[in-house]
């Protein structure tokens, strides 16, 4: 009795006509009816929606990437999961409509478990879902089953062939043609394998590209309307497969343009960028393509009323290199910029134009670095921005000479650089001179440090800072007091939380906390 209860528990049948699955939530329709009705692909969401079953009513066509989480490829004819007994050795549709082609959506067939796809009008069979309506549901079953179809659909010489010698054929003759058979059996065998090989390296991301087309589907855009204030549009953007997905998107268009890309708005299909660096898959940026132009949209979570908190939303699924790849998918994350207090992203650029300008001084030195992009951590929003308009304001302002900065942005601002320009400068700097230091990027304390705060350069990986003794705070706070220079001016803008986009830079180490420490100087 015991064993009865475990294999119950374990396998779910709770009741008839359903199959309930725990590890997804999900509870699937197993009627005759499964292997009877047949719909096209909007009559099959309709039966769904209007499908009453033990008691319930909130049952929907489940997505393809819901479907294949009950496909068992173990099996065949059908290859679906054996709690299942009313099912057909054919199609079933999903509501996964194709990304490229809007006339098309996604079904399985059943009796190998495979993925395919077909015009909407057409009929196929029908199996209901309700509960636990996850957008990320097994996305690594889906890649992996992506793959697999891929490497199953080359076509496959066959393992064993048998030839036998005909009635009124020699021995010799016999031989002659097991012979030739043999050889044109091993050319068969090469050419599959080296298809194999040549499949094989393009799957993943075949698969990656299907699956995202699947669970994503079509960015969509809709209610635009125009700041003529600050040049934005701002928008709603969904996507297809991602019931949860709904951000406002602000789209900075010259007011110049902005009517005629208005009124062109039906027409404006917006492109979702994923990034692939052969370990994760990242969503980089949306794009509004519009006549040989693309506009990004720029995330934000106000109204068309108070257009100035941008957020970059990444959302990242980390990916395994070997072909059975191992995929999950990342909470969504945002980096968030608050300028609510701007009226105007450009009102310092147009402050700075009709200030006057001041006599440049040989005596004044600038050392700028701004990093956005990182190589081994999340990316910082405006921070290049920030160094180049300190930049120009210490220029114009306060008369540093073009030939007495140095300024290192983004991929720029290596370890190497910063090193090899903040030695060139100081060996360069003379009794007499003022020194100002401008830092715009990830700031980093090390626990095992005392939290010792190191700035990060844009090729360093933030669990290996302390390792660079040089990107101490301290190191560099020493050197610029040990030169030659009468003043030093540092400017650190970075907050040292050990924290981006909500979680921990440094792996393995909880965020830090910031307290006041006391800094010593020469």
């Amino acid at each position: 009795m015991k064993i009865i209860l475990l294999i119950m528990i374990g396998f779910s049948l709770g009741l008839a006509n359903v199959v309930l699955d725990k590890k997804t939530g999900l509870m699937w329709q197993d009627t005759v009816a499964n292997r009877s009705i047949q719909k096209s692909w909007s009559g099959a969401k309709k039966y769904c929606q209007d499908l009453k079953l033990v008691g319930h009513s909130d049952w929907f066509l489940p997505t393809h990437e819901q479907l294949q989480t009950i496909t068992d490829k173990s099996r065949y004819n059908p290859a679906i999961d054996k709690r299942f007994k009313n099912t057909i050795s054919s199609g079933y549709w999903s509501s996964s409509p194709r990304v490229s082609y809007s006339n098309g959506a996604w079904y399985i067939y059943f009796e190998y478990g495979n993925s395919n796809n077909d015009y909407k009008t057409n009929d196929y069979y029908v199996r209901c879902a309700r509960a636990g309506q996850s957008d990320t549901l097994n996305f690594e079953k889906l890649v992996s089953t992506l793959i697999i179809d891929e490497l199953e659909a080359i076509e496959k010489p066959s393992e064993e062939l048998k030839l036998m010698r005909g009635e009124f054929e020699s021995t010799k003759e016999f031989q002659v043609r097991v012979k030739k058979t043999k050889q044109k059996q091993r050319q068969e065998v090469r050419a599959y394998k080296k298809k194999y090989a040549e499949v094989k390296r393009s799957a993943k991301s075949k698969a990656l590209k299907k699956a995202l087309e699947m669970t994503w589907g079509k960015p969509l855009l809709s209610g635009l309307k125009y700041d003529a204030d600050n040049g934005y549009f701002v928008a709603n953007i969904s996507f297809e497969k991602k019931s949860k997905f709904h951000k406002k998107v602000a789209i900075k268009v010259p007011r110049k343009s902005a009517r005629a890309f208005k009124q062109g708005f039906s027409r404006l299909e917006p492109e979702a960028v994923f990034g692939y660096d052969g370990k994760s898959i990242a969503l980089k940026d949306i794009r509004i393509p519009y006549k040989g132009k693309h506009y990004v949209a720029l995330f934000t979570d106000l109204s068309i009323d108070d257009t100035r908190v941008a957020v970059n939303l990444k959302n990242d699924f980390s990916v395994d290199n070997s072909i059975s790849s191992s995929v999950t998918i990342a909470s969504n994350g945002m980096e968030h910029f608050d300028t609510s207090k701007l009226r105007d992203f450009n009102v310092l650029d147009r402050l700075l134009k009709k200030s006057k300008s001041v006599k440049k001084d040989n005596k004044k030195w600038l050392f700028v670095v701004g990093i956005e992009k990182y190589d081994y951590t999340d990316n910082i929003s405006y921070a290049r921005r920030s160094a180049t308009m300190f930049k120009k304001v210490m220029m114009k302002k306060l008369g540093v000479k073009e030939s007495h900065t140095f300024t290192m942005l983004d991929e720029k601002a290596s370890q190497a650089r910063i090193k090899t320009n903040l030695k060139k400068m100081l060996r360069r700097v003379k009794s007499g001179d003022t020194i100002y230091f401008y830092y715009n990027g990830h700031g980093v304390l090390i626990p095992s440090l005392n939290n010792e705060p190191f700035m990060l350069a844009s090729d360093s990986e933030p669990d290996y800072i302390s390792d660079e003794k040089f990107f101490s705070l301290q190191n560099i706070y020493s050197q610029l007091s040990n030169s030659k220079a009468s003043k030093v001016v540092a400017v650190i803008d970075s907050c040292f939380s050990g924290v981006t986009d909500g979680k921990a830079v440094l792996k393995g180490v909880a965020a830090t906390k910031m307290v006041a420490k006391r800094v010593t100087l020469g």
